[in-house]
């Protein structure tokens, strides 16, 4: 067929989207959805991630699976169009085939609310739904123009782990980060369409306070107390909050001691971090480990014998911030001006709280936009829902952006990293 000219490619590839939306891309959705696919369950996401391996394969592109090391996570996967070699630049699509619903819960039908609109399901939100945006805007475009699609520099990232914090997949965000011009990254969508363009950063740690058993009836005098000492630290992580700048610290669990009649010889507390820019994320680090070396630094009525308590900091950041930066906002604006067409409305997102793999990849200077998977509603709950017109619209938008908005999304050289402001 002949080639269509790429300002009216848009509104065709959109077509292809509505034409195959109830009978192709529903009853995917349902199937994955009702295959679970918990985190730790790694067996399960498998066989979940090997349906994304048969559509996006049939579509003619490469697969690269990453084992984890240890063995606890299913595969990563890394799929590329014929266009893409291993070390050329691409944009990235960007998803987890992972849920937080182990099967145990029972939770795994997918249904309809009798609107026929809302539906309901493990990761029908979160992000299966997102899932299969990328898959079907692909294969639209793929049916459409199939020159056009081989010709497309574009890989699309499906990790295995994002819900315990990508600990797996970190590298492969690292490593893919040089060779990609831009992410889109498909969470669940947010209010009104907004567009995620910042996300905090976050950390956990745990600080272990260290002190000495004795009988608490025999031998009280020659105990020191881990449970007490701790307890006078705790007021220092606290006050490290800065509401104002956004910095956090909240000491969410602790644990210690043995029994009732046991000076207590070990005690620790995890702490939550968040932090909006890189500087507060090396600043909330370096205070902690402050505390570490001098627990009781300005604090007063602290028992002689605690000079010998110990105390240890471990943890680490476990995703940096994903800070508002110029190419978020370009990258951001070319995706709009192909949503707006398909009835999404347009505007920027306040600062996110939570994180996602778009940190990661932010973190390495990728411009990055999120929450482009469909609207709805209770992440990680089994109210959880989403929208299928909502899914409807961002499968188009995104069909569109790959023949609209790709191509002028600008080089990942170091030369034009640097003029839109990312190193």
């Amino acid at each position: 067929m002949p080639r269509e000219p790429r300002q009216e490619l848009g509104p065709a590839v959109a077509n292809v989207v509505s034409a195959r939306f109830k009978s192709q891309q529903i009853p995917w959705f349902r199937r994955l959805v009702e295959t679970p696919s918990h985190t730790l369950a790694r067996e399960q996401v498998e066989v979940a991630a090997r349906l994304v391996d048969e559509r996006l394969m049939a579509l003619g592109m490469s697969c690269r699976r990453i084992p984890d090391p240890e063995k606890r996570f299913a595969d990563h996967r890394v799929f590329a169009t014929p266009a893409v070699g291993e070390n050329d630049e691409s944009i990235a699509l960007v998803g987890h085939i992972d849920t937080v619903f182990p099967q145990s819960m029972g939770f795994l039908d997918f249904e309809t609310d009798p609107d026929g609109d809302v539906v309901r399901g493990p990761g029908v939100l979160d992000m299966k739904s997102g899932i299969s945006v990328i898959v079907f805007a692909l294969e639209a475009l793929r049916e459409l123009d199939p020159e056009r699609f081989e010709a497309l520099a574009l890989r699309v990232i499906c990790n295995s782990d994002e819900e315990v914090g990508s600990p797996s997949s970190h590298g492969l965000f690292s490593d893919l980060a040089p060779r990609i011009c831009g992410a889109l990254v498909f969470e669940g969508g947010r209010d009104e369409d907004r567009i995620i363009t910042a996300r905090k950063g976050g950390g956990s740690f745990t600080l272990t306070a260290r002190g000495k058993a004795a009988h608490a009836g025999l031998a009280h005098a020659s105990g020191i107390n881990a449970i007490h000492a701790l307890a006078l630290v705790i007021p220092r992580i606290e006050a490290l909050t800065d509401h104002s700048r956004g910095v956090t610290l909240n000491v969410g669990l602790i644990e210690g001691g043995t029994a009732k009649n046991t000076v207590p010889d070990e005690a620790h507390c995890v702490i939550d971090t968040r932090f909006i820019t890189q500087a507060d994320a090396e600043d909330v680090v370096g205070q902690l480990q402050a505390i570490a070396r001098d627990p009781f630094a300005g604090v007063s009525d602290v028992p002689a014998k605690f000079v010998d308590v110990r105390v240890e900091l471990t943890g680490r950041v476990t995703r940096p911030p994903m800070e508002a930066t110029a190419g978020n906002q370009i990258l951001r604006e070319l995706y709009e001006a192909s949503g707006e067409p398909c009835g999404l409305k347009i505007g920027e997102a306040p600062l996110q709280g939570g994180g996602s793999d778009a940190n990661l990849l932010a973190s390495h200077g990728v411009p990055c936009i999120d929450g482009l998977g469909p609207f709805g509603k209770n992440f990680h709950k089994i109210e959880e829902w989403s929208s299928l017109e909502s899914l409807e619209r961002r499968t188009q938008a995104l069909a569109r952006f790959l023949v609209e908005g790709l191509a002028k999304v600008p080089s990942c050289t170091a030369q034009n990293r640097r003029r839109l402001g990312h190193v």
